[in-house]
């Protein structure tokens, strides 16, 4: 599947509608390191927040979880609606950034996957998607690694990337599961620049070569108030 990235200095909704427009619709697989790091979570209400087409979203609801997509590009949105039709399933997608959207109830799972932010919006993202976290649910952040940056980016576009540290200490309300960085090369990829707060980290490749990913899982207690 294609990856889902959003780029700092590109990030406008009328870019972003040019790019998806002449995309062919990706299907709906999910992105391994998701099907890895949900495996074995009781499906419930689920957010994908930069949905992109859908991808992600239909897989989800496909596995029987109730999926509020989100993303601002009409062309992604209009094209995840078909796709989730054609797929028989139900998804709610809703036009809106990422940076300043303020999800409704409590989710069970929360995902993100590849939107580059600048590190402030990247961080009041974060903590609206953690207010919006239900006790005992589970939120996931995957995003472009400071350690194996793509190629071809410009400096603005390099101030998006991250480390797991740096979303471990956006994420300080939470209980954190894992925390690594995925090497992604030609012939797969593997865990490395292992951290101390992440543990039993073994994960699939992602369509990225070349780079690295952060990789962030993390929880509210389901003792909290």
């Amino acid at each position: 599947m294609i990856g889902r990235v959003t780029i700092v200095s590109t990030d406008t909704p009328e870019f972003w509608n040019g790019i998806w427009a002449d995309i062919e619709d990706c299907g709906p697989g999910s992105d391994q390191i998701l099907a890895d790091q949900i495996e074995g979570l009781t499906p419930g209400r689920a957010l994908d927040i930069g949905c992109g087409t859908g991808s992600n979203a239909i897989w989800l609801a496909k596995q029987g979880w109730q999926v509020t997509a989100v993303d601002h590009s009409e062309v992604a949105i209009d094209k995840g609606k078909r796709l989730a039709a054609q797929q028989g399933v139900d998804v709610e997608f809703v036009l809106a950034a990422a940076s300043t959207y303020q999800p409704q109830g409590h989710y069970d799972l929360i995902t993100c996957f590849y939107i580059q932010m600048f590190p402030t919006h990247r961080a009041t993202m974060l903590a609206n998607m953690s207010k919006a976290l239900a006790p005992g649910g589970t939120l996931l952040f995957v995003s472009h690694d400071k350690s194996g940056p793509p190629s071809g980016w410009s400096d603005e576009d390099l101030l998006s990337l991250t480390t797991p540290e740096e979303i471990v200490a956006e994420l300080g309300e939470l209980q954190i599961e894992q925390a690594f960085a995925l090497n992604h090369d030609a012939e797969g990829c593997h865990a490395s620049h292992m951290r101390d707060v992440g543990a039993n980290e073994t994960h699939e490749a992602h369509e990225s070569h070349g780079s690295s990913s952060t990789i962030v899982r993390a929880i509210r207690p389901a003792t909290s108030q």
